[in-house]
């Protein structure tokens, strides 16, 4: 089970209370586990903070307990909570819990351990409404046996944010172990942008990169606009390393092959496999939810599983097994596809389940229909491991509701006007995420392809669509208009991606103006991360992340994760060379924010320093509950800084709301789709009778041993082989094999031939996100 250890500063202070009396709540009464004779419970509520008035339990190694009845209900904002004697003794770990339906209940942001203040503001964060008549403080370490409670003042939320302790600290709040020389805390990528932030050091300080254990400068520079960069230093081996600047010394790191990949891969499945509706790590049946717990119509699941496996298969096919089909307890829920495959990879029986629950549940929102094209579209992909049933019924329900204007129900937080997806889309939904402008573009031109495939007569009016869709884009979306990019949080990928796939699959009947387009957002980008962490803010003024009139609006982190598949997705079209050097930059230094090069120098995912390779800080705490239930799932990705964090504010600590969403998790996973397909090369040459092949990918996942590829090798006189490849060296960045090569047979009528030789292909992945070495033999 998940605790929520928090980290404090150790001070000596005045014991004062910072606001007035009168403000807080008169509690009712005040009853205890236990008290000794002179120091009854009522002491804690007396507004005295004194060591000759406080509430001291019983000796016992049993945890002790204060309840406090408040008279009536109230919502409640925190507590402040003053402990020990003197300022030693204080105790070091305790909850608050509220009564609620005659239970105790938990708050989240209130579970502390680790205190070594004797003046703690503990805010109620919002993630549970507090609204009682009764709370209890439960302590679970009393420091000699004893639990010393010196005072207990309970605010009301009418006072606003909980006011703070002069000399105090508050709880989740303290940042003094995390040194503010702020980087990627697992480590970086050979070759590619290394930098990090240094926000409370002068522009002209010098810093050296040297090991962790000790040692001389490997590496050197000079910060500017508080931004030191050592992109050059590219080392070998397996050795950590740390950032030296103005007296601060930074959390080790590693520099290595593909090493975002090697340390993200596997918790980015494991948590599309935890957090599945029905058969997930939870089983309970969530409201609002289809295929993933808390997805809603606008989870873009197949959208972003798809591409994953198309851009870089091997990685997801040398995985663990861990999915087994489960049969349906109710065959309305999932079962119209047959099972996959027994040897199946798990990134496949992902992306079965997702259609599958679609197409038998015969949903018929948008969104949901659109996450079919993908299936379709990647069917020469995942034949080897589906029954053919599977694609025969997904074809068949995509092409007969396609462009159906009615949904077969009510929706939560839809925006759609209709389900027509054949029709033009010109309502640019709100920051909740769920209409993107241009959502239909890339669906549209998958099933043309599909359709193509199919030989229907119809196809053409997919493109069609996509084409009227893209028109209408370039004339009337206004990149500075933050809505129409980062104000779409997590779901603005598929505006950038939808139009850059149709430039690049279709560069001659792209519709004019679109290559500019794109252009101009990739400028827009680059003039608001202008800013001491390479971050891409929401407007030009000082609005960093998007916030709205309740504590829910909004949790940003899928924006910032997923804006690296839409930057790399622009980046072949960008035709400034400055212009593209500096969006390399913005796609690690994304990346980089969510592992911790950010104001408050924390991991964007509370399990971080557990579940990811060399994180230190994990983010202040996880949600516990909500529809999702994703408290146990892996890898979630649970909060990222707000608004008032920036540009540098850690001291504000926990605000705002955290809770993991499957939209943030889908929304990274489409980055590291097109940060595959980016990094990835083939290439092929014969060599006598031989086809050399040699491949760079992101598959170095264990630098001790020699992995292995399987590419795909097709000619146009009909073959088709699998060819394994083996990496060069245990820690190499390229995979080489070979394959005879053999006159054959005469090519049949209609196969193309060249001067009587035959056309050989070496692929690896498929489609707009696959790679292809074309020779003659």
């Amino acid at each position: 089970m998940k605790s929520a250890l928090m980290r404090h500063l150790v001070l000596t202070i005045g014991l004062s209370l910072a606001a007035s009396a009168a403000d807080s709540l008169k509690v009712q009464s005040a009853k205890a586990s236990s008290s000794m004779a002179k120091y009854p419970a009522a002491n804690a509520i007396d507004g005295k903070v004194s060591d000759d008035s406080r509430w001291v339990s019983e000796a016992s190694e049993q945890p002790a307990w204060l309840e406090l009845d408040l008279g009536q209900r109230r919502k409640l904002a925190g507590i402040h909570f003053f402990s020990g004697f003197g300022d030693k003794d204080v105790v070091a770990s305790f909850k608050v819990q509220f009564q609620s339906g005659g239970e105790w209940k938990d708050i989240p942001s209130a579970v502390i351990s680790g205190n070594t203040s004797s003046a703690v503001a503990v805010p109620f964060d919002q993630t549970v409404s507090v609204d009682t008549d009764k709370l209890r403080l439960w302590i679970t370490m009393p420091s000699k046996g004893s639990a010393r409670v010196k005072e207990l003042v309970v605010w009301p939320s009418e006072v606003g944010d909980l006011p703070k302790i002069a000399g105090g600290t508050q709880a989740g709040a303290s940042q003094s172990t995390i040194v503010p020389l702020y980087l990627n805390q697992s480590g970086f990528n050979l070759s590619k942008p290394k930098r990090f932030t240094a926000p409370t050091l002068a522009d002209g300080t010098k810093f050296i990169v040297r090991p962790a254990k000790g040692g001389s400068a490997l590496a050197q520079g000079t910060l500017k606009d508080h931004i030191g960069d050592f992109t050059s230093f590219d080392p070998e081996g397996a050795d950590e390393f740390v950032v030296e600047a103005g007296g601060l010394v930074s959390v080790p790191f590693r520099i290595g092959q593909w090493w975002l990949e090697r340390v993200s891969y596997q918790g980015a499945v494991d948590f599309m496999i935890d957090s599945r509706h029905y058969v997930g790590n939870d089983t309970q049946v969530c409201r609002g939810s289809f295929g993933w717990r808390d997805d809603h119509h606008f989870g873009w699941e197949l959208h972003t599983l798809v591409p994953q496996y198309l851009s870089n298969p091997s990685a997801y096919e040398r995985m663990p097994r861990q999915v087994r089909y489960v049969k349906p307890s109710d065959p309305k829920l999932w079962g119209a596809l047959e099972p996959p495959a027994q040897n199946a990879p798990d990134l496949v029986r992902l992306i079965h389940w997702g259609a599958d629950v679609i197409v038998t549940q015969k949903l018929g929102h948008e969104h949901l229909k659109a996450q079919l094209a993908y299936f379709l579209y990647a069917w020469p992909a995942l034949e080897a491991w589906l029954p053919a049933q599977n694609y025969k019924v997904v074809r068949d329900y995509a092409f007969a509701t396609w462009a159906a204007p009615e949904s077969d129900r009510t929706y939560p937080y839809d925006e759609s006007v209709d389900h027509n997806l054949l029709a033009l889309k010109t309502k640019i939904g709100t920051t909740k995420g769920c209409l993107p402008p241009g959502f239909s573009v890339q669906p549209n031109l998958m099933m043309f392809e599909v359709a193509k495939r199919e030989k229907r007569p119809d196809a053409d009016l997919y493109f069609e669509a996509a084409s009227k869709q893209a028109v209408w884009m370039i004339a009337n979306l206004d990149w500075n208009d933050p809505l129409t990019t980062k104000g779409q949080r997590m779901s603005e990928f598929l505006t950038i991606t939808g139009l850059s796939h149709f430039l690049k699959e279709y560069p001659d009947r792209a519709p004019k103006g679109l290559a500019g387009k794109i252009n101009d957002w990739a400028k827009v980008v680059i003039r608001r991360s202008d800013n001491l962490w390479d971050f891409r803010k929401l407007d030009d003024k000082d609005k960093w992340t998007p916030m709205g009139e309740k504590p829910q609006m909004w949790n940003e982190p899928g924006n910032v994760v997923g804006l690296p598949s839409s930057i790399l997705a622009a980046e072949p079209f960008i035709t400034d060379a400055k212009t593209k050097q500096r969006l390399e930059e913005l796609v690690w230094s994304h990346f980089d924010n969510m592992f911790g090069r950010n104001p408050v120098g924390r991991h964007f995912s509370y399990d971080a320093p557990r579940e990811v390779e060399g994180v230190e800080y994990g983010w202040f705490k996880f949600y516990p509950g909500g529809i999702g239930r994703l408290a146990e799932a892996r890898f979630v990705i649970d909060g990222s800084p707000k608004n008032a964090h920036y540009p540098y504010h850690p001291e504000v600590g926990d605000i705002g709301w955290t809770e993991g969403w499957i939209q943030f998790n889908a929304a990274f996973d489409i980055s590291l789709a097109y940060l595959a397909w980016s990094e990835t090369n083939i290439e092929a040459k014969t060599s006598g009778d031989q086809l050399v092949i040699q491949l760079t990918a992101p598959l170095n996942f264990d630098y001790g041993k020699a992995e292995t590829a399987r590419v795909v090798v097709t000619s146009d006189a009909g073959d088709r082989e699998i060819v394994t490849l083996t990496e060069d060296s245990p820690n190499a960045r390229t995979f080489s094999g070979r394959v005879k090569l053999s006159p054959g047979k005469q090519a049949a009528k209609g196969d193309s031939t060249l001067q009587g030789k035959t056309m050989v292909h070496a692929s690896y992945g498929f489609g707009y996100l696959g790679h292809t070495s074309t020779v003659n033999f």
